[in-house]
């Protein structure tokens, strides 16, 4: 891996809660480089703390497990997924959490009033809750302060959707969360889209899908400028209509007007990235880290169509996914875009490739919207440094970003710091299910966390195999700069 020294990333709002400041920083490189990358001590070598491993100077308490009664009387439902969290009243911390829920057996369903299901047959939704956190004495070995965090209240906000992935910001109170199937209900109900709640309703809200931001297999959704830009998760495949060519995964932007009402009463275009000077671009392979690649947006005609695969490829009119319509029209694609962090005002767009390059372990890409220019800044070669990036979050007090892994055996949530070193964060024990959701309270203070869950054994789900909230704490401004080792 090269290192390349870039201003990685600016103050702003990343897909899942993040609020940072972010100087210069040290790219990692791609494949085929002759540089060096580095791993540091960050926090120090990780313990075990329970559930977790972590840092020695850290703690963690579980906030939410599935299957426990919420305020509203109702089960917590279970696989746990994207979240944001918000200020809440006295100083505590609002959390907006997905739930993947794909209408199988095994589900913990979100249940509100029926009057505001989008579709009563789907099982997934979208949970509140109001935390608060009080100092709780010293460690009497380490001298630490300790907190407990306790949830104030719950309870479901929003049901009826499918398989609530990912989702963003919407400035300033706005969640967007992103169904990732495109199908259709037994009742005949599309799904596919995307969907706003507000964080300060003390009430379950009506599900309306914002049809015109299109329909497809979403996973991040956020704001900048007024400008909803979008990942879509779906792997590189051949496409039979086409020889010798692929379709993958596009970026979007849906520009709404008018801007400041709620979406789904906006109309206006929804466009995929092209590179200006390259037709069909695939991202996936061959591509420089550091080097600049001028963009532009082509039009998705029919955002809103009638294809219940998402995978239809005879062009029929009315019945063409978003993605083959953008590429149709020479738009770039990649392999599984998930993850997303967006800046306030001018900042740049950074969004993850979970199976992006040429050794399918991810990649992490920059676009840069006054330029208009996108910038591989990341692409991992070894799985031992970094495996498939999903959610990324901003450390405020460091800058560095921590990284969601989705890949097999133990999950882990790797750190990477402004001088370009990485380092490990935090890895599971017994349970075995994916790192999502990361965010950090408003104060910077507390990393809320979940671990995604296995369907089965309801209510509380397959033994170490349950969903879970942490809310993780310690001082996330003292990570170490110095450096353990070089990694080849």
């Amino acid at each position: 891996m090269t290192i390349n020294r870039r201003r990685f990333l600016e103050r702003g709002a990343m897909a899942g809660g993040a609020l940072a400041a972010l100087g210069p920083f040290h790219a990692l490189g791609a494949s085929g480089s002759n540089g060096r990358s580095f791993q540091s001590e960050g926090y120090g070598p990780l313990m075990r703390k329970g559930a977790l491993w972590l840092p020695i100077d850290f703690n963690y308490q579980v906030l939410s497990v599935q299957g426990t009664v919420m305020s509203d009387g109702r089960p917590t439902p279970g696989i746990f997924d994207g979240m944001a969290a918000f200020p809440g009243t006295d100083g505590g911390t609002i959390l907006i959490r997905n739930h993947e829920n794909r209408e199988r057996a095994g589900e913990q369903k979100v249940i509100t009033d029926p009057c505001h299901d989008y579709d009563p047959l789907a099982t997934g939704g979208v949970t509140k809750l109001e935390i608060s956190r009080q100092r709780a004495g010293k460690d009497s070995v380490t001298g630490q302060q300790l907190y407990s965090y306790n949830v104030i209240r719950d309870f479901a906000i929003l049901s009826g959707t499918s398989t609530n992935c990912g989702g963003g910001i919407r400035h300033p109170h706005t969640w967007i969360t992103c169904e990732e199937v495109v199908k259709r209900s037994t009742n005949g109900i599309k799904h596919g889209y995307i969907f706003e709640v507000d964080a300060r309703s003390d009430r379950a809200l009506p599900a309306i899908p914002v049809c015109q931001a299109g329909r497809r297999a979403h996973e991040a959704a956020a704001e900048r400028a007024g400008i909803i830009y979008m990942t879509e998760d779906r792997s590189i495949s051949p496409d039979p209509v086409a020889a010798r060519r692929l379709i993958g995964s596009c970026f979007y932007r849906y520009r709404p007007a008018p801007s400041a009402t709620p979406l789904a009463s906006t109309n206006g275009p929804l466009e995929a990235l092209k590179l200006r000077n390259e037709f069909q671009a695939n991202m996936d392979e061959g591509r420089v880290v550091g080097a600049p690649y001028p963009v532009e947006w082509v039009a998705v005609d029919e955002p809103d169509h009638d294809d219940d695969t998402d995978d239809r490829r005879d062009r029929a009119p009315g019945h063409t996914p978003n993605r083959i319509q953008a590429q149709d029209r020479g738009a770039a694609f990649f392999d599984r875009l998930e993850g997303m962090w967006i800046g306030n005002g001018e900042g740049k767009i950074y969004f993850t490739a979970t199976a992006g390059g040429v050794r399918k372990l991810g990649q992490v890409w920059e676009y840069d919207p006054g330029r208009e220019i996108i910038t591989l800044i990341y692409e991992s070669t070894d799985s031992a440094r970094l495996q498939n990036p999903d959610n990324i979050v901003v450390v405020p007090s460091t800058q560095d970003i921590l990284i969601c892994e989705d890949g097999p055996g133990n999950q882990c949530i790797r750190g990477v710091t402004q001088e370009g070193e990485i380092f490990d964060f935090a890895r599971t024990t017994a349970n075995r299910t994916e790192f999502c959701g990361a965010c950090f309270a408003p104060d910077g203070q507390t990393l809320y966390l979940n671990q995604q869950g296995q369907r089965g054994s309801l209510p509380r789900g397959p033994q170490d195999g349950g969903a879970v909230t942490y809310a993780i704490y310690g001082p996330f401004e003292k990570r170490r700069s110095g450096l353990k080792k070089y990694l080849w």
